[in-house]
């Protein structure tokens, strides 16, 4: 048998949560304090219940899980048998001064409730809860570890009287106590045989008496004729209160009737209810349901994951504000740029160097004329002049080309300091400074605009899902006030809220016509084949007023007057007993005596049942000493196949005793030697006691089919190889259409089973 669904509507720190799961092994992962200790805690609630008792001062179950939300506990588990699946619900609420405890049992090939299941883990799995706790149910808290004498009990007691709650230990005080009934142990004197032999005493005490009893008959004869008168009149009374008993049960079936209307009533009324919540919801033919809610969260995250675009972008598409100086780029503008200055330069050089030049050429010609004009003047003086002329004209050439020198430096000095420069290399420095910024402010303008266009594209996006959400509300007829972001969002979330709440007020009604339903079947059960004017009919016919005010009386009255009549009869009886005593110690002393022998019949009749009890406890001992010795052996063997596996051979020969304890053997030099179970390492510890309880789940087993194994990180301290075989044996043991539910908060335990069988080899669960 496995366990297929679980569902807690509130459970410690657990509320609302669904879990599925197989048959074969099934691994629930979840972090520390996830709630998976919880989880198998709420597997044993279904199965027990919760216990109120304070264990060594720690709180009790009750407290430690009742809601965190809610001050109550609840929930269903979905079991798959061999006789077919059952759906169990649990729950606990206060009621009162204390709390109570609800089960019900549903066959789900019938859908009908199993009556008469109060604790089904007994029911299903045959064993009391503390069996339960020690075998299959290995706790983070408690380890692997329990003590034996207690499981050792229950062993026994269902191996010998297939019953846990019958054993050798009750049989025997059974017999003890018909033993003292006949004759206790102390000679207290208050035994049968004791009594007889009281009697025995008494009729020989009372033959010699017999002539002493005379009046004593006489009193007795009168009494007598008084009972008889009482005895016909209470004839009269049991008539008439039995006849009013029958009407009363005619009433009762009656009330059933007027219950299974009433519960008719509520199915109808709440179906009505459910009908008019969806009329009045539903709004030009549309009724919001689970996808409108769906298509809710859609718009919602749409919407707000362009609105994060438009925001991004916002922050993206800014003002930066560049130390640029405009008035010395608007010069360079001016000026042609980099290249006109640098033309303009150039040409002022040039010039410069061309006029250098001829000043100087003019110069040197003009001496040279001066030289030949003075040379040669000595000789012809007319030339003299024509020289002299010629090198003026030649002087006055070089000094006009020196002035335009000087000009011309003088436009590039004012090229600098129009640009604050002292030099080309500092007036090149800042044009290429400028025209760097330039390019920057180009590049990013570029840039600015291209985020803009990209702002305005999701700005674009996030009006289109906007209009999506207005569509969306306007399918049941709801209009935003206000169409901005936050408008429409809140819109958007109110719907949201009311349509869950739809939602959830339907839940409910269906749940209570579930609820109702199931009165309504079990009631409608109990009415099959009887009808109701037939039955109208008998309490009309039946004389008399039976109300449920006086139903209780009526059947006081009834049991008085059976009792009276026992009573009466009792007393006639011993009146004509005594009559008969009396007579027979006057006139018949042989009746005495025959009164005494057999008394002494059953004086040695209580004798001989003595022995014969004595004897029949003495080889009961014998045969529940013998039954345990053959119990712990099997367990041995069962126990020592799965250590064997576990710890790869290294340990296969575990001794059980009767309470369980379990012992190793191994071998040194040639000699074999036996140690408690405590000596070897915690891990391998752990690994002993899982072995145990799983040999105990196998032999608790209900017609060979396993009952389900919980490991609640009951692997932590085993290293991989030995994790590998745990493994190994816990899905080689919910083979035979069991369950292992293994809880961890690691992920190795995942790890191992998908590298060894594959992933569709069990079920992963990650809470």
């Amino acid at each position: 048998m496995y366990i297929e669904n679980i569902k807690i509507g509130n459970f410690g720190k657990l509320s609302h949560c669904e879990i599925d799961l197989s048959s074969g092994v099934n691994i629930i992962e979840g972090r520390n304090e996830s709630g998976k200790t919880t989880l198998g805690e709420f597997i044993k609630f279904v199965f027990y219940g919760l216990s109120n008792k304070s264990v060594d001062g720690a709180m009790s179950e009750r407290n430690r899980y009742l809601s965190w939300k809610a001050n109550e506990v609840s929930g269903s588990i979905v079991l798959n048998t061999e006789n077919g699946r059952f759906r169990i619900e649990r729950s606990m609420s206060p009621y009162g001064n204390g709390f109570k405890d609800n089960v019900t049992v549903v066959d789900l090939s019938s859908n009908s409730v199993v009556s008469g299941i109060k604790i089904p883990g007994e029911y299903f799995f045959g064993i009391p809860e503390e069996v339960f706790t020690h075998t299959v149910y290995i706790r983070q808290a408690d380890g692997a570890y329990f003590k034996g004498e207690s499981i050792g009990q229950a062993v026994e007691n269902i191996f010998y009287s297939a019953d846990e709650s019958v054993n050798t230990t009750k049989a025997l005080k059974k017999l003890d106590d018909a033993r003292v009934q006949i004759k206790h142990k102390k000679n207290t004197g208050r035994g049968l045989l004791d009594l007889y032999e009281k009697e025995r005493d008494e009729l020989s005490a009372a033959l010699i008496e017999a002539r002493s009893v005379n009046e004593q008959i006489i009193q007795n004869e009168s009494s007598l004729r008084n009972t008889v008168a009482s005895i016909e009149k209470n004839k009269k009374d049991c008539e008439t209160m039995s006849s009013l008993m029958k009407k009363a049960e005619l009433y009762e079936v009656l009330c059933r009737f007027e219950e299974k209307k009433k519960y008719q009533d509520k199915i109808d009324e709440y179906k009505k209810g459910k009908r008019e919540i969806i009329a009045a919801t539903t709004i030009n033919g549309f009724f919001p349901d689970d996808a409108f809610l769906k298509e809710i969260d859609g718009v919602k995250n749409e919407i707000t994951y362009v609105d994060k675009e438009v925001r991004a972008f916002d922050e993206e598409v800014t003002e930066e504000v560049i130390d640029y100086p405009v008035d010395v780029a608007e010069k360079i503008r001016n000026h042609g740029g980099k290249t006109g200055i640098t033309e303009m330069l150039s040409a002022l050089n040039s010039k410069t160097k061309t006029f250098a030049i001829a000043s100087v050429v003019f110069a040197c010609i003009g001496l040279i004329i001066g030289f030949l004009g003075w040379v040669i003047g000595r000789i012809v003086t007319m030339l003299a002049t024509i020289f002299a002329v010629s090198g003026i004209l030649s002087f006055i050439i070089c000094v006009c080309c020196l002035i335009v020198v000087v000009k011309t430096n003088s436009k590039k000095k004012n090229l600098f300091n129009h640009f604050s420069v002292k030099d080309r290399k500092e007036l090149f420095s800042i044009i290429d400074s400028v025209e760097e910024k330039e390019r920057y402010i180009a590049r990013r303008n570029e840039m600015q605009a291209y985020k803009q266009s990209k702002k305005d594209e999701a700005k674009q996006k996030l009006e289109s899902a906007l209009n999506k959400g207005v569509s969306l509300l306007a399918k049941w007829g709801v209009v935003p006030e206000n169409r901005s972001f936050e408008g429409i969002m809140e819109t958007l979330d109110a719907v949201k809220t009311d349509v869950f709440e739809i939602n959830n007020n339907l839940s409910i009604y269906d749940r209570e016509i579930e609820k109702n339903e199931a009165v309504f079947n079990i009631i409608s059960s109990k009415l099959t084949d009887v009808d109701e004017e037939s039955v109208r009919n008998e309490y009309d016919s039946i004389a008399g007023d039976v109300q449920s005010e006086n139903i209780s009386e009526i059947k006081k009255r009834y049991d008085f007057a059976v009792l009276a009549k026992d009573s009466l009869s009792a007393k006639l009886t011993e009146l004509e007993k005594n009559l008969a005593s009396l007579r027979a110690k006057t006139d018949k002393p042989a009746d005495i005596e025959s009164r005494l022998k057999i008394a002494n019949s059953r004086i040695d009749e209580l004798k001989q049942k003595y022995e014969a009890y004595m004897l029949a406890s003495e080889k009961l001992q014998k045969a529940a000493d013998s039954l345990r010795g053959r119990i712990a052996p099997g367990l041995a063997t069962s126990a020592g196949r799965l250590m064997s596996g576990l710890t790869d051979g290294k340990y296969k020969d575990i001794g059980v005793s009767d309470k369980l304890e379990l012992t190793y053997s191994f071998e040194d030099d040639g000699a074999t030697y036996t140690k408690d179970i405590a000596f070897v390492s915690s891990g391998t510890q752990d690994i002993a006691y899982v072995s145990l309880r799983l040999a105990l789940a196998e032999l608790f087993g209900k017609s060979g089919h396993n009952m389900p194994v919980i490991f609640d990180e009951a692997f932590a301290r085993l290293d991989d190889g030995r994790l590998c075989n745990m493994l190994d044996i816990a899905k080689k043991y919910a083979e035979k259409s069991s369950q292992a539910i293994i809880f961890t908060s690691q992920v190795r335990e995942a790890i191992i089973m998908k590298e060894r069988t594959g992933s569709d080899e069990f079920n992963h669960v990650r809470i």
